[in-house]
């Protein structure tokens, strides 16, 4: 009887030995003494028998670890973990306590799992991610420099303005694009989307328009040529973005106006009375060939004013997802002799309180004063 429970034992033994040789990971077991009591094959394989040796020297070191994750295992009944290097490989090292038939801590079970090429592949994705983030401040630090400062422009218009993009960088531009002496060039667009890709498209406007030199004078020839141009991008359908463009002229005190499928109509402030211009018009995009712009003109007299905006003011949404819509209208027409600055700190406040400054989309804001 006794040899076949010995025998019984034995192979209990071998099975759990041959289980933990079978493993990828490294088993050792450390008792209260803090001496190797049993490692697995693949442990052996790395660094060779170092049964009965105190822990730490098994590994190389020449004095106990810092943080002694086995003695912790044992003396608080816990599983607890931490990093190992041995020679230059990463292990991820789990030490559980092992009890008795009395449930008596005697020794801890060690675990070591090779994370050598994991940590390699986080530090790797970590340095890309560092750079990429260095790169979109980069870019958003240039787009922020292009957006015009708020002030005067060639001794005809002044400039008050807000720009908040949804994210670092923005779908949201506006200008200003001095013609000659005369005339003004001026423009708010928005692309649909934000990110990356609406900001790349953001510079494609800017860049084409302040090229166009002289050719800016007419506003509807200036958005058909923008339209061939972007038309040559070959980009999907589903890209796209509208635009208010405007050119003002000193001498007559008018500004001539074209839309391209901008859905935010300009607030006019004119001799005390303020109301919303109304500008049909089709966004740039692959959808339409051909596509007639139709020019509105205005006199605007010194002290007049316009207002421009994107949809990122009309379509924010409160907690009912209730848009924000023509509240804007409303804010102006109670504060119609408002200065630009504060009123665009008005509609901006209001925005962020309706929808408990919750910003999804970019923000972009413009007032033109006639001098």
């Amino acid at each position: 009887m006794e040899k076949i429970l010995t025998k019984k034992l034995e192979r209990q033994i071998k099975f759990t030995e041959d289980i933990l040789a079978g493993m990828i990971d490294l088993v050792r077991v450390i008792d209260k003494n803090n001496r190797v009591v049993f490692v697995n094959e693949p442990m052996k394989k790395l660094l060779g028998d170092i049964k009965g040796e105190i822990c730490y020297r098994a590994l190389g070191k020449s004095c106990k670890c810092n943080v002694c994750i086995t003695e912790t295992a044992i003396r608080d009944g816990k599983i607890v973990t931490k990093e190992e290097l041995i020679g230059d490989r990463i292990f991820s090292v789990v030490s559980s306590p092992i009890r008795d038939e009395e449930g008596k801590i005697y020794c801890a079970v060690e675990v070591f799992r090779d994370v050598t090429e994991k940590k390699k592949m986080e530090k790797t994705i970590l340095d890309k991610n560092l750079k990429m983030k260095r790169d979109l401040d980069f870019a958003k630090k240039i787009q922020q420099r292009i957006i015009p400062k708020d002030g005067i422009y060639n001794d005809m218009i002044e400039i008050h303005s807000k720009y908040i993009p949804s994210e670092i960088l923005g779908g949201d531009v506006f200008d200003i694009i001095d013609i000659d002496e005369e005339n003004i060039g001026l423009y708010m667009a928005d692309v649909a989307g934000h990110g990356i890709t609406a900001s790349m498209i953001t510079m494609f406007i800017r860049q084409t328009l302040k090229n166009m030199e002289k050719d800016a004078l007419d506003p509807a020839y200036t958005l058909n040529y923008l339209k061939c141009r972007y038309k040559e991008l070959n980009l999907d359908d589903n890209y796209y973005f509208t635009i208010l463009y405007g050119v003002f002229n000193k001498k007559s005190s008018t500004i001539r106006i074209v839309n391209g499928g901008h859905n935010c109509m300009p607030i006019v402030f004119e001799k005390g009375d303020v109301r919303e211009m109304f500008l049909p018009g089709l966004p740039i995009c692959n959808l339409f060939d051909s596509v007639q712009y139709k020019e509105c003109s205005i006199n605007l007299d010194r002290g007049d004013r316009m207002l421009f905006y994107t949809d990122g003011i009309l379509e924010a949404r409160n907690i009912n997802k209730e848009v924000y819509s023509d509240r804007i209208l409303k804010i102006c027409l109670e504060n119609p002799s408002a200065k630009g600055d504060k009123l665009i700190k008005d509609i901006i406040d209001d925005v962020k309180n309706f929808s408990n400054n919750r910003i999804d989309d970019d923000i972009a804001i413009m007032m033109m004063e006639v001098l």
